[in-house]
């Protein structure tokens, strides 16, 4: 069974957190989290540093773009040359195209049908593949396979954890 972490366990997990904490060194004004121990060759080195600007484009230098089939660039500016409409590309053109599953390809979906009291009272006949129904005494959802009724999932209970079990998780 799944546990989560209410409002009190919450505050009570936050209070062990501040006694695991306590002892940490707090920081103070004008200094930071480790003592200053450059050379004076590595201050000139880091004082000297710019920020990097990448070189336009050009055919000698790539600028960092890294030039394709169907891409050009002429005085620094990157265009596509693959021609049509830059919004449409013919899907049969496009490369590494995703799995994807087209509409045409889907033959069933689940359809949610209604509650049952029980299992014995799914219904035998008039079923479609993807008809789903819920039982009410397990809370358990059954879908039509075409021959039989497959367990799709039930409801469940989650309870709170308890501050003894955040003792045994803070003392480990």
């Amino acid at each position: 069974m799944r546990k989560y972490l209410d409002s009190e366990g919450l505050l009570y997990l936050w209070g062990k957190l501040a006694g695991k904490l306590g002892g940490k060194v707090d920081k103070e004004t004008g200094k930071g989290l480790s003592s200053n121990d450059f050379t004076a060759d590595e201050k000139i080195k880091l004082s000297n540093l710019t920020n990097y600007n990448l070189p336009a484009a050009t055919p000698e230098t790539l600028g960092g773009v890294k030039v394709g089939t169907g891409l050009a660039i002429n005085q620094g500016v990157l265009s596509a040359t693959g021609g049509g409409k830059a919004d449409s590309v013919e899907w049969d053109h496009v490369e590494n195209k995703p799995d994807l599953a087209l509409k045409s390809d889907l033959s069933h979906v689940y359809r949610y049908r209604g509650s049952v009291t029980n299992f014995a009272s799914l219904p035998a006949e008039d079923n479609e593949i993807g008809d789903v129904w819920n039982v009410e005494t397990t809370g358990m959802n059954y879908a039509w396979t075409g021959q039989d009724w497959d367990a799709l999932g039930q409801f469940f209970e989650i309870q709170a954890i308890t501050n003894a079990e955040i003792d045994t998780i803070a003392e480990a």
